[in-house]
């Protein structure tokens, strides 16, 4: 399975793109599965992720995670980007061994946190803008051209207590690690 990355003109162009459903929470023993749905495109300029869960009271440690293994000539390294329903965002390097780093965001980088409700519920997450030669800093030249297809994955996650959940758009190892490269799935650049 593989999920497209269209380019935008414009941010307006968004609300047309298709989205990546969380819905695959293989260890929930309980109902609760919260309904979030996500995207990643890119411009010249910018690579652009959204992301927003529905959840009408997001308990403690509710988040949003994007995984993206952009850069080809360090395969192990992913990016890893974080939303919380207050607004907050944090960005880190992972590797294959498992190791996580906390990285800082790019200069002048302002996420644009969404909350409301829709027909679908009372939802949360955000809009976040990657400058391209910001993300060429963190692990190398990056190959978006089209056709290309780069790793990665999006998770809806809670470690507890209350309410706790593990879910993805593409199956991840929850039991194991959901952030290798065994656990993503193929987000192909699509031709402009």
């Amino acid at each position: 399975m593989s999920f497209k990355v269209f380019h935008i003109s414009s941010l307006s162009e968004l609300d047309t793109l298709p989205v990546a459903v969380i819905k695959d929470y293989p260890l929930e023993k309980r109902d609760y599965k919260p309904y979030a749905q996500c995207n990643i495109c890119l411009d010249s300029r910018s690579l652009f992720v959204r992301m927003w869960a529905f959840e009408l009271s997001p308990p403690q440690g509710s988040e949003l995670r994007g995984v993206f293994y952009l850069f080809p000539q360090k395969p192990e390294l992913a990016l890893a980007l974080s939303l919380k329903p207050d607004g907050s965002c944090a960005f880190s390097l992972l590797e294959e061994s498992g190791l996580e780093r906390a990285i800082n965001p790019p200069s002048g980088f302002a996420l644009h946190p969404h909350n409301g409700e829709d027909l679908q519920g009372i939802y949360w997450g955000g809009l976040a803008a990657l400058p391209l030669d910001w993300l060429e800093t963190l692990g190398g030249t990056l190959n978006l051209d089209e056709g290309r297809a780069l790793a990665g994955n999006f998770y809806k996650l809670c470690p507890g207590p209350e309410m706790a959940h593990s879910g993805s758009f593409f199956p991840a190892d929850f039991a194991g690690d959901p952030y290798s490269g065994d656990s993503m799935g193929r987000l192909v650049i699509a031709p402009q």
